[in-house]
């Protein structure tokens, strides 16, 4: 039986990471969608991973999901005060699994809700390029905070709330990119 390994990525990960990151966005790519995520190179997974805190989940020594979070300090204009999650990737090989839903549970709740006591968390998503992704972060519980039309698609930002009572609206702001 495999064995699940949720760890925080190092810099000895990045070539294996941009490797995962680049065969789960390829299908993104091809619908038209200009995430930073869909132009990574190794210099671009590297930062990430030195900045940010990029989680991985690792079965059998390979790395088979992640996703990074980046928090409020780390830019001079970030899109909420709230802890943001992006480049959210699982290998194609293995959709369907649950294995991104897995790692995701882990980052939401023993990361975020009880270790760092965030709560909330945000992230950016395609409303109308992309199939599926939308729908999927509704059915977790995000919901849609802010909506704006560029360039043929809707971008939408979510928030999912992890501890109501500590929970404050006006801490999401409005994402510097509209």
């Amino acid at each position: 039986m495999a064995e699940d390994i949720f760890r925080v990525a190092t810099v000895e990960d990045a070539p294996e990471f941009l490797e995962l990151l680049s065969s789960a966005f390829k299908s993104v790519k091809e619908l038209g969608i200009d995430w930073p995520s869909t132009n990574a190179d190794l210099a671009m997974v590297t930062e990430n991973i030195v900045n940010s805190s990029a989680f991985v989940l690792e079965r059998n020594g390979k790395l088979i999901s992640t996703i990074t979070v980046r928090f409020p300090w780390e830019s001079s204009s970030p899109p909420s005060k709230y802890p943001f999650v992006w480049w959210f990737a699982t290998a194609p090989e293995l959709a369907g699994q649950g294995i991104g839903d897995k790692l995701l549970t882990y980052v939401e709740e023993r990361v975020l809700r009880d270790t760092l006591k965030a709560p909330a968390l945000t992230l950016g998503t395609s409303a109308r390029k992309h199939p599926w992704l939308l729908d999927m972060y509704l059915r977790r519980g995000y919901e849609v905070y802010f909506e704006h039309e560029e360039d043929g698609d809707v971008g939408v930002m979510m928030r999912k709330i992890l501890i109501p009572e500590k929970f404050d609206a006006t801490l999401l702001g409005i994402p510097s990119w509209t």
